[in-house]
């Protein structure tokens, strides 16, 4: 019985060498995985999710009441840490909805509750790095001149180029 070759096409421009899986190709060419069949599920991998903690947020996956956060960010860096603070709480509920429909589940898996709490606790140490943050900005924010002392100089260099002509 002959030997089925993958025959993927290699660095060199050959046919590959190795003995073909059961779909035609060997494990470095896609015999091991073909990838989802289902169009759907080539979008944003909800399976692979297990805690949230390096979920992708995507505008067309949020929630109406998530949506009407989101428009209220704004660019300043102040409002940026706010926003990322909401941002975490988001996190941290959704978080919440998966352990408590882990724990409602016949056999919950102690496991992934367990990874979803310590992914809880991490998102909770970043909250405080971004309160820490905020109150640095608020700092900052509060040696800054309004601006009055400025423009007092600009209009008395005015007032003086006036008196000269």
């Amino acid at each position: 019985m002959e030997k089925k070759l993958c025959g993927a096409k290699t660095r060199s421009d050959r046919p590959c060498k190795k003995a073909a899986l059961a779909n035609g190709r060997c494990r470095l060419h896609g015999g091991k995985s073909t990838g989802p069949k289902n169009p759907s599920k080539l979008k944003g991998n909800k399976n692979a999710l297990k805690h949230g903690l390096y979920e992708t947020i995507w505008e067309d996956t949020l929630t109406e009441e998530e949506r009407e956060l989101l428009a209220q960010v704004s660019t300043d860096p102040k409002a940026q840490v706010e926003s990322e603070l909401k941002l975490s709480e988001i996190r941290i509920l959704r978080m919440m909805r998966r352990i408590k429909q882990e724990e409602q589940k016949k056999k919950p898996n102690p496991a992934l509750i367990r990874a979803i709490e310590e992914g809880i606790t991490r998102i909770g140490m970043n909250k405080v790095s971004l309160v820490r943050e905020s109150s640095r900005l608020l700092e900052v924010q509060g040696n800054k001149s309004d601006g009055s002392l400025d423009r007092l100089v600009e209009i008395l260099d005015q007032a003086r180029k006036q008196r000269m002509n």
